[in-house]
């Protein structure tokens, strides 16, 4: 084979640049899409604009509103819960209750918390005394993480909504991480923490909440208020 022959040969094979392309960018995307769902944040910032991939799409859409330092955007539950199964993330209602253990392997401290009375609305099924870690906004030297959601809450009585992802955390500690929202006397408990945000009008919440110990979740996302959703209407959006 002369040289002639074998460039011709080798450029026979040369992926195709829009492909190359076009896959790269999907990839970005999907790496998005789980990033807001996993985290509650927004997935990309460009010039200063946060942007949310519309699941399914593939197709950018502005957030109707941004919190802050809190790097959060509104995500309406629906788009939550159809990522969650697109994704193979699990959803569930359960309790909870924190074991104690924390690990910060790189960046904010992550706190380990015990679920029982497991009911799993969507996604593989997550059995009762299984673990998870919760992200809290704190660094291991105790103050805020800039740009991340305002940690974690949950009922005072353990009573919760969990996204939980199918794998660790880069640069988390191993095992699954859940992001979580309160369920109080029916509602669900909408806020910055865990950037539980929807774009449509709720309910206000005046009651206290359970946070990992030290985080000052519940003062920070106090700040942008706390607003409710009949429960009724979270599981008939997280199982359909």
């Amino acid at each position: 084979m002369d040289v002639d022959d074998l460039t011709a040969a080798l450029a026979s094979h040369t992926p195709d640049p829009e492909a190359v392309l076009a896959a790269l960018q999907t990839k970005r995307r999907r790496r998005a899409r789980r990033r807001v769902l996993a985290a509650g944040c927004a997935a990309v910032v460009a010039a200063g604009v946060i942007t949310l991939w519309s699941a399914g799409s593939g197709t950018p859409t502005a957030p109707t509103a941004t919190y802050g330092a809190s790097g959060c955007a509104t995500f309406p539950l629906q788009e939550n819960f159809t990522t969650a199964r697109e994704e193979g993330f699990t959803v569930v209602l359960a309790k909870g209750v924190l074991t104690g253990r924390s690990a910060s392997p790189a960046g904010p401290v992550y706190a380990e918390m015990r679920l029982t009375d497991v009911k799993t609305l969507s996604g593989p099924e997550i059995r009762s005394e299984s673990t998870v870690w919760l992200r809290s906004d704190a660094g291991p030297d105790g103050g805020p993480v800039p740009g991340t959601p305002t940690g974690s809450l949950w009922a005072r009585d353990g009573n919760l909504l969990g996204i939980i992802a199918p794998e660790p955390d880069p640069g988390g500690p191993e095992g699954p991480v859940m992001r979580v929202a309160p369920v109080v006397d029916g509602q669900v408990v909408l806020s910055t923490a865990g950037c539980w945000l929807e774009d449509r009008p709720t309910h206000a919440f005046p009651g206290p909440l359970a946070e990992i110990p030290g985080s000052n979740s519940y003062r920070r996302a106090a700040e942008s208020g706390f607003q409710t959703v009949p429960l009724s209407k979270v599981e008939r959006l997280a199982s359909h």
